[in-house]
């Protein structure tokens, strides 16, 4: 790979996670998302007349158990075969289009940290170092085998605000693993123009609705699929908190409710005692493979407030050849996310 493809990469990566990116990407209008389980894929188009972004294709194809083992710093493509197999019929399904794709990944594939700063440098490079220099003894990996994203949140680069700046959210990610990930797009001829986690593109594409209501209390997003949990909580629009956790193996998440209420349990202590939460107002809930009922059950006791599940038809239109049950909306809707951009 050359150094502007490099370059362009290192600037791509993670890209969903921008909040306050000054310059507004183009986001490809194809979006793939890998997942241990399967292949999913969507190809948008925008309505010039009215504003929408109706859904032109979805397809998916599952996976064979062990194709694909989520690590930060071992290989996760175990078995390329089948997984190449997949891609294959996803992109055939979408049809053609531009070459340009967006590619999303499993939460537990990078590192995210929310790192607290006192003072925040002037440039982006310079954050990038400090960040890189916090993280040193944190990571699997030697922070020069990463690929890293920031984002200011809670303060601007170059601020300096009383004793705390402000805070950044930092996503590394090893080398090797994402240039794995990136292959099988390239080559098959696509560029990954967007690379992305899947909890931050539902985040991005269900802000709206997230931040609505009374500010006066935070707001939980919880990401539920068949190997990991990841949770974020807003306070004022902005990321206080982020968590992610895979599942041990072979646990039945529909028998574990217990396990999970734990998990929730131990991050909402954390969000309350350590950062000072204000208590949580509403709580969303999207989940892939998993049935919702008992979720949002347990989502509600630990809150202690209302919970509902993210609609995935609430922002986008499908086209006349897209027909997608409850299901199968929530299990497209974080690669919708990448290829829909911004929504307002």
């Amino acid at each position: 790979m050359g150094l502007k493809q490099s370059l362009e990469r290192m600037r791509a990566l993670l890209d969903g996670t921008t909040l306050d990116s000054r310059l507004a990407p183009a986001y490809p209008s194809l979006a793939i998302e890998i997942d241990p389980d399967r292949i999913a894929g969507v190809r948008l188009h925008p309505d010039r007349k009215d504003g929408r972004v109706v859904m032109r294709r979805a397809a998916w194809a599952d996976l064979p158990p062990g194709c694909i083992e989520p690590s930060l710093s071992q290989p996760n493509i175990v078995d390329p075969k089948p997984v190449a197999k997949a891609i294959d019929e996803v992109l055939r399904s979408l049809g053609s289009g531009e070459h340009r794709a967006s590619l999303i990944l499993p939460d537990h594939v990078a590192r995210v940290s929310i790192l607290g700063f006192n003072v925040l440098p002037g440039t982006r490079r310079e954050l990038q170092e400090m960040v890189r220099f916090r993280m040193s003894k944190s990571l699997p990996f030697k922070t020069e085998e990463a690929a890293l994203d920031v984002m200011p949140i809670g303060g601007a680069v170059g601020a300096v605000q009383g004793p705390v700046a402000g805070s950044v959210l930092a996503v590394f990610m090893h080398q090797p693993v994402l240039e794995q990930y990136e292959a099988l797009l390239v080559e098959r001829g696509y560029w990954p123009g967007l690379v992305a986690l899947s909890t931050f593109e539902l985040f991005n594409l269900f802000r709206k609705q997230l931040e609505e209501g009374d500010h006066s209390t935070d707001r939980l997003l919880l990401n539920l699929t068949r190997r990991y949990l990841s949770i974020l909580i807003l306070s004022r629009g902005q990321i206080l908190f982020y968590r992610c956790k895979p599942h041990a193996s072979g646990t039945d998440l529909t028998a574990d409710v217990t396990g999970l209420r734990r998990e929730l349990y131990t991050s909402l202590a954390f969000y309350q005692e350590k950062l000072l939460g204000r208590g949580i107002g509403a709580a969303w809930l999207r989940t892939s493979g998993v049935p919702a009922e008992p979720i949002l059950e347990a989502v509600q006791a630990e809150t202690g407030c209302a919970a509902a599940q993210l609609r995935l038809m609430d922002r986008v239109t499908p086209g006349d050849s897209v027909s997608l049950d409850p299901e199968q909306a929530d299990l497209v809707a974080p690669a919708v996310g990448a290829a829909a951009g911004r929504l307002s």
